[in-house]
């Protein structure tokens, strides 16, 4: 039986949703992913790719099944309105395909090894959610929330419904790119699960959730049978921040949550995270119009600039990964 599974992005996300998709269904070959495709490009390429294990929905699809979720687009800037769309996603999946099970997954993430063991260890609890487990030194950053959207299982029983149902009406009403006292885009009403539904699990396995924030310090290395960490399994890496800023250089996120690129394990994936990355970019690269790719028709001068400081903090802080020649070959 598939396991499923929804993420969505655009064609600019377009490469880093290749590596996951493909990540996931390497060593998950139950798992099923239904994309939704934020732009035209996105959708042609991916029809293009013809991954057997996706199906991909239409953004226009979802908003004439959800009028709810359209009538938000003009009050809200663009991420702010990709914000809202999480929640309906998933209620969409559950309410109009009928799915018994689905979990959100955030695009720009890998896996590395099965993610079956999240869902042994939550048994038959109705909703899934992955804690944030801040290194020491960010604890403050808990303000923002305790958990993180990367992945959200939620299961097609009355109590997952009920807690979806409430997360759905509380983006609708509100989902904005800022802080308030307990609100913040789509992730601080996480907190809320917990403490006021039933069923509701939190990921307690070492290997789910390793991302930039909890890096620092985690007890990282590499076995005979792969990437460990507090002696278990890694099954997925969280990329946030990873970036290409000219030839074989890029930033991996590192420095915004100042964490340390002293871990050879941890070069080591993230190596594997940005040559999968690449690759990727060449094979988008040969799918759409690069001036839709590389969102020429933002500022040149801008876009000079931001590179440039995220190079400047990533030599200061020592977390630039050089890349080696890549072999001519597609991500696909």
């Amino acid at each position: 039986m598939p396991r499923h599974f929804c993420t969505y992005f655009d064609h600019q996300y377009l490469p880093r949703g290749m590596v996951m998709l493909k990540s996931l269904h390497e060593h998950y070959l139950q798992a099923h992913v239904h994309v939704l495709c934020l732009s035209d490009e996105c959708h042609v390429a991916l029809s293009a790719m013809a991954y057997p294990f996706v199906t991909l929905i239409r953004l226009d699809e979802l908003e004439a099944a959800d009028l709810e979720l359209a009538a938000t687009r003009s009050t809200r800037s663009r991420i702010e309105y990709y914000f809202t769309i999480t929640s309906c996603l998933l209620w969409h999946l559950l309410n109009e395909h009928g799915l018994d099970e689905v979990t959100y997954l955030d695009a720009d993430m890998m896996f590395f090894s099965s993610p079956e063991p999240l869902f042994d260890e939550a048994g038959d609890a109705s909703v899934i959610i992955t804690p944030h487990r801040f290194s020491p030194h960010l604890k403050h950053l808990s303000k923002y929330g305790l958990y993180n959207v990367s992945w959200m299982t939620f299961r097609n029983t009355p109590p997952g419904l009920v807690c979806l149902s409430w997360y759905r009406k509380a983006c609708l009403e509100w989902c904005f790119d800022r802080l308030e006292e307990r609100r913040y885009a789509d992730q601080k009403y996480l907190d809320v699960f917990p403490v006021s539904f039933a069923g509701v699990h939190i990921m307690t396995h070492p290997g789910g959730g390793l991302a930039p924030w909890n890096l620092e310090g985690a007890d990282i290395c590499e076995s005979p049978t792969g990437l460990r960490i507090a002696g278990a399994p890694l099954i997925f890496y969280h990329a946030q921040g990873v970036m290409h800023i000219a030839g074989p250089f890029y930033i991996t996120g590192l420095q915004a949550y100042r964490a340390k690129l002293n871990n050879p394990a941890v070069v080591s994936f993230l190596k594997e995270y940005i040559s999968r990355y690449a690759r990727a970019s060449e094979t988008a690269l040969q799918l759409i119009d690069s001036v839709y790719f590389f969102g020429i028709r933002r500022s040149k001068k801008l876009n000079y600039l931001r590179k440039g400081k995220h190079l400047l903090l990533g030599v200061l802080t020592n977390t630039i990964i050089r890349l080696p020649p890549l072999p001519s070959k597609g991500a696909r």
